[in-house]
């Protein structure tokens, strides 16, 4: 069902100009903007923006129509070129921008397939529009449209044209050049960075906001753009009011910007829940109340898993970034009739920052992550970390395979190696004159934690080389440089998940994460200690709580809203044999914390189908959510039922 935001303002709010991102003058029905301030902040500049991923920055923005009435708030996608390095050194694909428009349109293309009531296509997803320059005001206070001018600035994908004039290809670098195609005269160009190699023919990216009367100047780099519907509700938002916190919306600009809305109803009703039915359950029902909110969040849970899932499945690749701020939450208007809540929906609006490392005959498939990590609880502990150093490497043999030749051997490191058996080794040999790099399978050595054994990736190599390794068996290539990085994949992404399920169920707003969730995944590796049947889990947890009431109040409800109930309060309130069940869910999603987990280690993934790993998890969210749900809504049957057990009773007694 289409996210329903309501009606919005008809008009820009005060203090803000709608841009035209193309062409749009009398004869335009209808036009995409992005919303600028009249007076640009000397820290947020003109736009608002929204949100920075990888790769891409995203503006507020409407779909308005001639009369300058908004017809629909939207997110505008613009695309950057802020991934063009990769951090792997042994890795020799240069990121190209070849590379970086197969990805915005792969992007285009999952968003399109998977949420097709979302997207507003423009053509500019896939043929880059110029920059949009935009003017200072004229003097018109009424003006509703900013003024602009599209430029004839284009990016210039011809390889041979940018040869001849000594420049960088576009196709096989990451570096991009604007021209005018059908200007006369000197061919000149402009660098969209400042790193860029330039020339004699080459200019700044100033030369553009020094023309007359320019203020400001939108997508400068003439990126890919595409546009999609915007819901001004995070899912930390969401989380908070379903645990009693009033809602504000997530920046006084975009708060106001949904009047009359269902947005604008969930403020109001966030700070006094009274009125407009968005729970099914009153503050009169503290019992039903907690259901019903413990209910809502195991859905919004199983809709996380069904957004990475499918995700997932439709790129083949892992998104190795997910946190609360890579979804947002539809709310549909279905009238006072109907529990608001109840429809939201839950949309994966983050893309993914997972780069395949494309090593040839290898079966299993190796990702890295673009752009800077910053640490956060959401992702797993060795995300993007590796261990690296000079080390001695021994030679045990050399084999030729089909595909080239195999060499089996021992890394010697300086340091401590931690290993997993689905790390990926890459080391350098100094033979002769020749400096060769090998990419291996790792194993433990029995020897001691600073070796590990190897079998490499069949390389092809020339005879000569060949020969030279052969004759080098036995012996010790000393100081070769070597790097060891984990199998980034989808139980990364379980990891995440498993930490949202965090948060989500036992956190709540107040609590601390980090603490937390140390306390889960101890309990977890607690729980997956001795081997158990999966029917054996629940017990097994019941076993463990018994007598320790510590363990009993640390995993009760008390966290899913912030009544202020105790924990065993909270336990008296809610169907417990379900919570418990949760928990036992909760704590398998982390990878390697015994045989009980749904991953049994971060390379538990079939390199075939990276999306398999949601499954089992997300039948068990949905059983688990359904039989609450029919606990807390009983079926006209089973009131029936209830019903005639009720009158056969009352028959029997003579009044």
């Amino acid at each position: 069902m289409t996210a329903d935001p309501g009606p919005p303002s008809c008009s820009a709010p005060a203090g803000f100009l709608l841009a035209p991102i193309h062409r749009f003058d009398a004869g335009t029905p209808l036009g995409v903007c992005v919303l600028i301030r009249s007076e640009p902040e000397p820290v947020s500049g003109p736009f608002v923006l929204l949100r920075e991923v990888p790769g891409s920055r995203v503006y507020l923005g409407a779909l308005c129509d001639a009369g300058a009435r908004i017809l629909e708030w939207v997110e505008v996608w613009v695309q950057t070129l802020d991934l063009r390095e990769l951090a792997f050194s042994g890795y020799e694909e240069r990121v190209s921008n070849y590379v970086f428009d197969q990805r915005w349109q792969s992007e285009c293309a999952a968003f399109g397939e998977n949420l097709p009531e979302c997207v507003i296509v423009t053509g500019m997803e896939a043929a880059n529009p110029g920059p949009i320059l935009i003017k200072r005001p004229s003097g018109q206070s009424d003006r509703a449209f900013a003024r602009t001018e599209t430029t004839g600035w284009r990016i210039c994908k011809d390889d041979a044209l940018l040869g001849s004039f000594g420049l960088e290809p576009y196709s096989t670098s990451p570096f991009r050049y604007l021209y005018e195609p059908d200007a006369p005269g000197t061919r000149t160009f402009l660098a969209t960075a400042a790193d860029i190699p330039a020339n004699s023919h080459v200019q700044g990216l100033d030369r553009l906001s020094a023309l007359p009367d320019v203020c400001a100047v939108f997508n400068p780099h003439a990126g890919l753009v595409r546009v999609t519907r915007f819901s001004p509700l995070e899912l930390e938002d969401y989380l908070q009011v379903l645990e009693g916190q009033a809602w504000s919306g997530s920046s006084p600009e975009v708060a106001r910007l949904f009047p009359g809305s269902q947005y604008a109803a969930l403020q109001g009703w966030s700070a006094s829940p009274k009125g407009l039915p968005f729970l099914l359950h009153g503050a009169a029902s503290p019992s039903g109340r907690l259901d019903e909110i413990f209910f809502l969040k195991l859905w919004v849970l199983g809709e996380m898993f069904r957004e990475v899932r499918t995700h997932v499945k439709a790129q083949q690749t892992p998104l190795l970034n997910l946190s609360p701020a890579s979804f947002r939450v539809h709310l549909p208007d279905v009238g006072d009739s109907f529990p608001g809540l109840w429809a939201a929906k839950c949309t994966l609006v983050k893309p993914s920052q997972a780069y395949p490392l494309k090593i040839k005959t290898t079966e299993q498939k190796y990702f890295i992550r673009l752009g800077k990590i910053e640490p956060s609880p959401f992702l797993p502990e060795g995300l993007g970390a590796h261990s690296f150093g000079i080390g001695s490497v021994r030679i045990r043999g050399v084999t030729n395979d089909a595909d080239g030749v195999i060499l089996d051997g021992t890394l010697v490191a300086e340091d401590y190696l931690g290993l997993d058996p689905y790390d990926l080794l890459w080391f350098k040999l100094p033979l002769a004159e020749e400096r060769l790099e090998f990419y291996s399978h790792v194993y433990k050595s029995k020897t001691g934690p600073k070796e590990a054994g190897f079998r490499t990736v069949p390389a092809k190599l020339p005879e000569a080389v060949v020969a030279s390794l052969k004759r080098a068996a036995g012996t010790v290539f000393p100081r070769s440089p070597y790097e060891i990085w984990p199998l980034l994949s989808s139980p990364c992404d379980i990891f995440s998940l498993g930490v949202l399920a965090v948060r989500t169920l036992l956190v709540g707003c107040k609590g601390n994460l980090p603490v937390i969730l140390d306390e889960v995944l101890s309990l977890a590796r607690r729980l997956g200690e001795d081997p158990a049947e999966e029917h054996k889990l629940l017990p097994k947890l019941k076993a463990m709580l018994e007598g320790n009431q510590s363990l009993l109040d640390f995993v009760s409800p008390h966290g899913l809203t912030e009544s202020g109930d105790s924990p065993p309060q909270a336990r008296a309130k809610i169907r417990l044999e379900l919570w418990l069940e949760t928990m036992v869910l909760l704590l398998r999603l982390f990878p390697g914390t015994g045989s009980h987990s749904f991953c049994k280690n971060f390379g538990d993934v079939s390199p075939l189908a990276l999306e398999r790993v949601f499954d089992r998890p997300i039948q068990e969210l949905e059983t688990l959510a359904l039989r609450l749900r029919s606990v807390i809504t009983p079926t006209l049957s089973a009131n029936k039922e209830i019903a005639s057990v009720l009158i056969d009773q009352l028959s029997r007694f003579d009044y």
